[in-house]
């Protein structure tokens, strides 16, 4: 997009992006858990971190829209697991498609704002 990728050193905001991207590999040990408990709960139990990973987003970005793809996930992966328990990828595939038209969408947003 002819931006830098990150923000520049000093940037008070630099902290609360490392965090965030710690939040998703220090739930693995719940998504184990979850997954010893049922198998078929993987997919979910990652939609479920992953989406709530995307919270942040909103005030890191000023991109509301983030609210709505973590509410995507979040809601996607309880209604996966607690009501199509006997599906194993359907998460992953909903997560990957999740994932992908946010990403245009989330790329016009933040064009259209650059202007």
């Amino acid at each position: 997009m002819g931006r830098p990728g990150s923000l520049p050193k000093g940037h008070p905001m630099n902290a609360l992006a490392i965090q965030i991207a710690f939040t998703v590999p220090l739930s693995f040990p719940l998504v184990a858990a979850a997954t010893l408990h049922r198998l078929n709960w993987f997919y979910p139990a990652f939609m479920i971190v992953v989406g709530a990973h995307y919270l942040p987003f909103i005030f890191l970005y000023g991109m509301p829209e983030f609210g709505v793809l973590a509410g995507l996930l979040v809601a996607g992966g309880w209604l996966i697991g607690m009501y199509l328990p006997s599906t194993f990828i359907l998460g992953g595939w909903f997560t990957a498609a999740a994932l992908l038209v946010f990403a245009f969408f989330g790329r016009g947003v933040a064009l259209r704002g650059e202007k």
